[in-house]
């Protein structure tokens, strides 16, 4: 009885975490797809006011990048979208096999030192764009350029 419990708390797991990638696949396509939608909050306030990238620019372009199989594009706009892909891919392929083998015991682990990393590349990655932008007038994704060349 306890195996079939745990079975059943792996498929529900299973569906909700496909869910959610659903909805956000489904997100970002109307996103891309629409361009009305481009101009209802194309500014970020953290661009507009200090002219550096917030920790999260560069996400969605990633993810765009990500999905045309771009992977050098996706981690040059944000290197935290293929970590979370990675990290992605490792619970599908443990999920199913756990949800295939039916022993009662799981394949896959979200440990949490996978949150400790992320932080760590977000922070790294904000930092080392702006330094690189500010002092070494280097901009891969070339929005901000503009306005450090001409200071």
């Amino acid at each position: 009885m306890e195996q079939k419990q745990f079975l059943k708390n792996e498929r529900t797991a299973f569906i909700w975490v496909n869910v959610g990638c659903l909805i956000l696949f489904i997100g970002l396509m109307i996103w891309k797809y629409c361009p009305a939608l481009h101009t209802l909050s194309n500014a970020c306030v953290f661009h507009e006011i200090f002219h550096l990238y917030c920790p999260g620019c560069g996400g969605t372009r990633a993810v765009y990048a990500l999905l045309q199989l771009d992977l050098w594009k996706s981690f040059l706009y944000h290197p935290i979208v293929l970590f979370i892909a990675l990290i992605l891919v490792e619970y599908y392929v443990g999920a199913i096999v756990t949800l295939i083998r039916r022993n009662g015991k799981r394949y896959y682990y979200l440990r949490v030192w996978f949150c400790y990393v992320a932080l760590g590349i977000v922070v790294v990655n904000f930092v080392a764009r702006n330094l690189l932008l500010v002092f070494g007038h280097i901009d891969y994704i070339g929005d901000l350029l503009p306005y450090w060349i001409n200071r």
